[in-house]
């Protein structure tokens, strides 16, 4: 596995399709906190455990992020 540099920026190509990243990268690369990570992966977010660390895909995760957007100028009704 290619394991990128913790400096080395995601437009960069430093983290090839199939390259595995941690929480916090994710959450740097999202611009959001861990714990928002974490209610994501509620939500589906597709992650790897392997023994107790979470790991993600970045392909995969674009991927879900895609089929999760909606027009935020058109708010839903309750």
């Amino acid at each position: 596995m290619n394991q990128a540099s913790p400096n080395t920026p995601f437009n960069s190509g430093g983290d090839p399709p199939g390259d595995l990243i941690t929480t916090g990268r994710l959450s740097q690369y999202l611009g959001c906190s861990e714990r928002h990570i974490f209610n994501l992966r509620r939500r589906g977010l597709p992650a790897l455990e392997i023994g107790d660390m979470v790991r993600f895909d970045l392909a995969a995760v674009r991927l879900w992020l895609a089929t999760q957007r909606r027009d935020a100028s058109h708010p839903q009704s309750a």
